[in-house]
């Protein structure tokens, strides 16, 4: 922090930079403890920078016999580069890969030798430290009169040429006269004592006196304690699991937990018969394969605190059936379990005819209702970011965990207000999404063959008008030719480059705003749409059926989005599209059995009436209960146009400023979406605002809320930490506000969403009905009813989903039945 030699030699030396980041600064004393933790030495020395720490330390090393590494992407070092010392570039993205810099290689990057690199930055300077070169001082530059040219000085490629020439900026100045270029000639004349400066100012030292030395520089063995507490203290899970080897087991001095393989049926039931009445157990399990339907349930471990038990499931038959008692048991006597992902192990029990039941502690749900910004929830992640400490893998230790886990869980939940949410919503759900994924949908692969056929000859068309438009054949798929077709040889608008590859943007938007004006990139995005369709879901759907059931059962994942969201792998039917002809001739192979008739339940507008609900505003109240339009009655809000005189755009633009409250968009984005200006976007920003007073209200109560507090909730308490809302940066912290007013608002209907899933299944089941739920994509819900239910089935799932919750506005809930997804909706 002490001033440097350099800024007694010029005033001005770094002067233009940006001042010391605050959060920065914040970080620097983790760098130290993280470098003293892993033996690694630290060197700093007051009044000067690191170059001359750097250098110093290199000139010790050459001098006792080292090879000398210097690693940094500042050149001003090359002029330390000798026999012994050369320079390590990193690599900076695929575009610019790591360089090894000798003597040759500097001559060849700057075009001068490395003893003549401090006399070549004498004459170019540096902008980014504010040292001249061969040109006026920072702030001393001369006015220019009207209408005269700037006056040009010397660059790179000029300074190569002096100093190659005169071999040393001392002959240049002496022999300035001799140069041919008035420019150079006149700077070198002008401005000689600048460019002594700036070759003083450039000149790494190489005398700093040190209280380190070459042999203090020796990597010592990492102090793992220190680590182990400084990346349970920052949350850095990554590099516990890369480096930490040594921290194997949360309860190290204890060892591995003592337990009894159970390997025939007599055992496991004389085992369960010895557990005390009522005490808690803990449930591992291992699954080989896919971890859903298709996977296979292999062992399991049963931890009571005190006795330990391992199940060999795959060794010996019987001993599932033995255990069954203690699996199914629940109520008022049973013993409590906790399992780390419960919805996966009922899903396989229930393979093998068991009915897990009895659950009061899921670890996995804790873990995402408390962290849901984690990037993974399985069980050593976990116990990583809660331990600080590498799980062995073993699976009794697994079941060992998951008790402790339970115990460190249970009161945070209570404590963070998040024990109704869990008690409600996100326990009950696991085994209800544990029945859908067993129950599976059917899919016809006739229809998607024949779906393929077609689009395959569609994509054969659309790649020939696009030849055509071309004016030649290239690689569609290709963004690096499709750039070149669109920007350098059509000459179109607005290509942008991107810095890491050095290619044009060919995205979604840049093709959208270039369709307006040529028809070439509308044909692309109508090729992209159907080859990504073709790919993820026609011809993909076949492989995921399975062989025994003829179905597809989906993985459905409660844990999978911050906002509380399900999401869904192999495969993710989450991104099938909506609203469009694609859609629907996918959803069209979705399939009921034969007697059964497909139900889907879709939530019509489910975020704008949790937004009137959240805001109470008075005019998005009414209009939901007297069962209004939204659309339209927004429209007449901001147009002035009744609902009987509205023109189809007049609804468009109402829906996307509806749906862009929502989601925080500014101006300048919702005239992206509705290609009106950005001031005409912001006017029709200001006059939503105006009529719906209360919804700014409640969506600056939400922003506020988060740099308040660093978070926002749902209705039903669902926690969201918004980490950048305090940002330096600008587009991140406009990014976390708009997540701070979305967050309560979608969250909220996925909470509603997943609470009338538990319902409308309790339901059916009290009822004895043969009518499934089989799928959920984002506000839809999808049941196989036989036929002669129809009726009953539909009446039960839409009191269930409107019902769900007491509201300030109804919910509504469109229905429709088919023989497939599609007539359904």
């Amino acid at each position: 922090a002490a001033p440097t030699f350099r800024d007694k030699l010029m005033e001005a030396y770094k002067a233009n930079r940006p001042e010391f980041p605050e959060d920065l600064g914040v970080q620097l004393p983790y760098v130290r403890r993280f470098c003293a933790a892993l033996g690694v030495p630290i060197v700093e020395r007051e009044g000067f920078e690191a170059d001359d720490v750097m250098g110093t330390l290199g000139r010790e090393g050459e001098a006792e016999g080292f090879d000398v590494f210097l690693v940094t992407g500042d050149e001003d070092l090359f002029q330390l580069v000798n026999e012994r010392v050369r320079v390590l570039k990193p690599s900076r993205g695929t575009d610019q890969p790591e360089v090894l810099c000798d003597a040759a290689k500097v001559e060849e990057i700057l075009g001068v030798k490395p003893e003549q690199v401090i006399d070549w930055l004498a004459l170019t300077g540096d902008p980014s430290d504010n040292i001249p070169g061969a040109r006026p001082l920072p702030g001393k530059e001369p006015e220019l009169a009207p209408g005269a040219k700037r006056r040009s000085y010397i660059g790179p490629k000029g300074a190569t040429e002096i100093i190659r020439r005169f071999h040393t900026l001392d002959e240049a100045l002496a022999h300035h006269e001799e140069i041919e270029r008035q420019s150079y000639r006149e700077a070198l004349r002008d401005f000689r004592n600048e460019a002594l400066l700036s070759r003083a100012l450039a000149t790494i030292r190489t005398d700093v006196p040190l209280e380190t030395h070459a042999d203090d520089l020796r990597l010592r063995p990492p102090h793992v304690p220190e680590l182990v507490a400084l990346c349970r203290e920052l949350g850095f899970s990554s590099l516990l699991r890369e480096f930490l080897e040594e921290a194997l087991a949360p309860a190290a001095e204890a060892g591995e937990p003592a337990f009894e393989e159970l390997r025939s049926a007599r055992a496991v039931a004389k085992w369960i018969k010895a557990l005390p009445p009522k005490a808690p157990l803990a449930i591992a399990f291992e699954v080989e394969g896919n971890e859903g339907f298709a996977g296979t349930l292999r062992a399991l471990a049963l931890a009571d605190g005190a006795r330990r038990g391992l199940v060999q499931i795959d060794t010996a038959p019987g001993l599932l059936e033995a255990a069954r008692p203690v699996l199914e048991s629940s109520g008022a006597g049973a013993r409590p379990k906790s399992v780390h992902n419960s919805k996966l192990l009922a899903l396989q029990l229930a393979k093998a005819g068991v009915a897990l039941a009895g659950v009061e502690h899921d670890t996995l749900l804790y873990a995402f209702l408390l962290d849901p910004l984690a990037s993974n929830y399985a069980l050593p992640e976990v116990v990583l970011r809660r331990f600080g400490c590498k799980a062995t893998g073993s699976l009794v230790e697994s079941a060992d965990l998951t008790r402790q886990l339970a115990g460190l869980f249970v009161p945070e939940v209570g404590q963070e207000g998040l024990q109704p949410l869990y008690d409600q919503i996100e326990l009950p759900l696991a085994a209800v999404l544990a029945d859908v994924e067993a129950a599976g949908v059917r899919i016809d692969p006739e229809i998607l063959t024949q779906m393929s056929r077609e689009f395959e000859r569609s994509l054969t068309v659309l790649t020939r008008e696009i030849y055509g438009l071309a004016g030649g054949a290239f690689d569609i798929d290709s963004p690096k030719q499709l750039g070149e077709v669109l920007f350098d040889k059509l000459k179109l608008p607005g290509g942008r480059k991107l810095k890491k590859s050095g290619q044009y943007s060919t995205e979604a938007a840049v093709l959208e705003s270039l369709a307006e004006k040529h028809e070439l990139p509308r044909k692309i995005l109508d090729y992209r749409t159907r080859a990504k369709l073709k790919s993820t879901y026609i011809d993909s759907l076949p492989r995921y059926l399975d062989r025994a059931t003829g179905r597809l059962h989906s993985s459905f994942n409660s844990a999978g989005a911050r906002t509380g969201r399900l999401s869904s792998s192999n495969p993710n039917l989450q991104n099938i599209p909506t609203g469009d002809e694609f859609g629907l001739l996918i959803r069209s192979a979705f399939v009921a059995d034969a007697g059964a008739l497909l139900i889907s339940a879709d939530y019509s507008q489910i975020e704008l009436r949790v937004l009137a609900h959240m805001s109470g505003d008075p005019v998005l109240i009414e209009a939901f209960s007297s069962d209004q339009d939204i659309h339209a009655r927004t429209a007449q809000e901001i147009f002035g146009v009744p609902p009987g005189l509205q023109t189809h755009e007049h609804r468009r633009m109402a829906k996307a400023i509806n749906y862009g409250v929502i989601y925080g968009l500014s101006a300048f984005g919702l005239a992206e979406r509705t290609g009106s200006s950005r001031t005409e976007s912001q006017q029709y920003i200001d006059a939503y605002f105006a009529r719906y007073a209360r919804v700014k209200d409640f969506l600056e109560a939400c922003a506020d809320e988060a740099r308040r507090t660093g978070r926002v909730r749902t209705l039903f308490g669902r926690l969201r930490p918004i980490p950048d809302i305090a940002s330096r940066d600008v587009p991140a912290r406009n990014r976390a506000e708009r997540e701070a007013m979305n967050t309560p608002l979608q969250g909220t209907a996925a909470d509603l969403l997943k609470l009338a899933m538990v319902k409308a299944h309790a339901r059916l089941r009290r009822e004895s009905l043969g009518t499934r739920m089989i799928l959920t994509v984002h506000d839809e819900l999808v049941f196989e009813a036989p036929e002669a239910e129809l009726d009953l089935a539909r009446a039960v799932v839409r009191e269930e989903m409107e019902g769900v919750w007491p509201m300030a506005v109804p919910l509504r809930v469109d229905l429709g039945a088919g023989r497939n997804w599609k007539e359904a909706k």
